[in-house]
């Protein structure tokens, strides 16, 4: 390939990057997971300047060239490894860790360790070598820099493969489709760099996975309730406008208003942690109760839930409330919950030309009537 077209290319994607580090480091959200994504971003952006740096220097013949290819390569291959690293990190926050000072060290301790045996090969070519014409080759213990650099990607693909195997709830295994899809374009590129040296490989395409693993990762803020992993309130309008347009005798329309019964008393005498767990294990069963049917479930706001789907009519609607009535008192007996775990549910139906608006408020209506049927208390 041109060497100018692989230096555009890499230029290219390190705009991109730097675009997406610099609304990364605007937001007044700094969660751990934002901070190791943009490092994941700017050590990306690094290994796109040395490749393009490496470019210009390699096979040209210029005082200090030698050494200059040799110190690009080193740091080249010593940050691939400290990127492993970092991604490995980005996974298990993902899947839930809590990242401490002592597990940081110990998973970038590779990385340092290759920062010396890069070094060393400056002048042994252990894992590279630069000849008197100035052009880079593979050293004999290349193989190091392989296990170093796409050991810690590994032991992440394990950690993700296993978590989606064990992992039933849909929001979860969502999100790890979503970090194993980062594999693909990069491994793409890897195999192409393994066999041709010089070629656009895996950096670039690793720059385009992230793009994509950012974009994801803002449509699941802007649509994704942030502790269930539900859909939230934006959702509801363009859904409804869909589902409104297929609703007729055949296909009605149903509209479920849900509230927890008592949340305040459980967050009061509890804690909030207890709180929010409630409402993901709410969440939860809810989504079990909407597996093969046609729907959206919503995290409505505070302990307030609504679905909307289709049901053959009044008698499967019913039924439906009833089936999540004994499914969150099975769930509270199965773990002896010390707090009273229960939901109230109200629904309506969708009629010709209802408004949005309307059509929540006849279920929310509905809902009102059933909390005091059942003397749960608003």
């Amino acid at each position: 390939m041109n060497t100018a077209i692989h230096i555009e290319l890499d230029l290219l994607c390190f705009v991109m990057l730097y675009a997406i580090a610099n609304q990364s480091a605007a937001s007044v959200n700094q969660q751990m997971k934002r901070v190791l994504f943009r490092s994941l971003v700017y050590g990306v952006m690094i290994q796109l300047i040395l490749d393009a740096l490496w470019l210009l220097v390699e096979g040209r013949s210029f005082p200090g060239g030698i050494i200059a290819n040799k110190v690009l390569n080193a740091l080249f291959l010593t940050a691939g490894v400290f990127l492993g690293s970092i991604w490995y990190l980005y996974v298990l926050e993902r899947l839930g860790y809590t990242i401490t000072k002592k597990l940081q060290i110990a998973v970038t301790m590779p990385g340092c360790i290759y920062l010396v045996l890069n070094t060393v090969s400056m002048w042994t070519g252990w894992i590279f070598t630069v000849s008197p014409d100035n052009v880079y080759a593979r050293g004999p213990m290349y193989w190091l820099h392989v296990v170093g650099a796409y050991g810690m990607l590994a032991i992440a693909l394990v950690h993700l493969v296993v978590w989606l195997i064990r992992r039933k709830d849909h929001s979860t295994r969502t999100q790890i489709k979503e970090l194993l899809s980062f594999y693909f374009l990069p491994l793409i590129g890897s195999v192409v760099s393994l066999f041709y040296t010089g070629m656009p490989g895996a950096w670039t395409c690793a720059a385009v996975s992230i793009v994509l693993l950012y974009l994801n990762d803002q449509d699941r803020e802007i649509i994704r309730d942030g502790l269930t992993g539900l859909n939230n309130r934006k959702t509801l309008a363009p859904v409804f406008e869909d589902y409104s347009r297929l609703a007729g005798p055949q296909a009605p329309l149903y509209a479920f208003m849900m509230d927890l019964d008592n949340f305040k008393k459980i967050n009061d005498t509890w804690g909030h942690p207890v709180g929010d767990q409630t409402l993901v294990d709410a969440g939860r069963i809810l989504s079990s109760c909407m597996k093969g049917r046609k729907g959206i479930l919503i995290r409505y706001g505070g302990d307030e839930f609504l679905i909307m789907g289709f049901l053959a009519g009044e008698e499967e609607a019913e039924a439906f409330r009833q089936e999540i009535y004994r499914k969150f008192a099975d769930y509270r007996q199965e773990h002896s919950l010390a707090y009273r775990f229960a939901i109230s549910v109200g629904y309506a139906r969708y009629r010709e030309g209802q408004k949005l608006a309307e059509l929540v408020d006849a279920a929310d209506d509905a809902l009102y009537l059933e909390k005091k049927r059942n003397n749960a208390g608003r």
